[in-house]
């Protein structure tokens, strides 16, 4: 019988790769020598806070998905160091409008607990 952790673990993965909540993503390699397609949890909002608690106006974009899924479907992640390395990564899914956005990996923010990585985008052409 699984333990909470692993129940929390499995239900974590399935909110964010096929829970209802989750929308297509493509990826490409820097080198654009392998594209794939997934689900994954998207936000993107145009509000931010400053270093003294001001509302600023600032993009903010970042998906969030599977890194099992990112390996099984031939994507390298971790580089020697076993450190999530996925910067110059290309990403595009469709805004709120059903437009498609490019963005481009900036930082890369992974849950060792529950094997997820958050990536944190900026604005790159199709």
């Amino acid at each position: 019988m699984a333990n909470i952790f692993d129940l929390a673990k499995r239900d974590f993965k399935r909110f964010v790769t096929s829970g209802g909540y989750n929308i297509d993503i493509e990826m490409k390699t820097p080198d654009k020598s392998l594209t794939i397609n997934i689900q994954g949890f998207t936000v993107k909002h145009h509000l931010s806070f400053d270093s003294d608690g001001n509302q600023v106006n600032t993009k903010i974009a970042r998906i969030t998905v599977d890194e099992d899924v990112l390996v099984q479907n031939g994507f390298t992640v971790r580089n020697a160091k076993g450190e999530v390395a996925l910067t110059g990564y290309k990403v595009k899914f469709k805004d709120s409008s059903g437009v498609d956005k490019g963005y481009s990996v900036r930082e890369s923010f992974p849950d060792e607990n529950f094997g997820l990585i958050m990536l944190i985008l900026n604005d790159a052409k199709l």
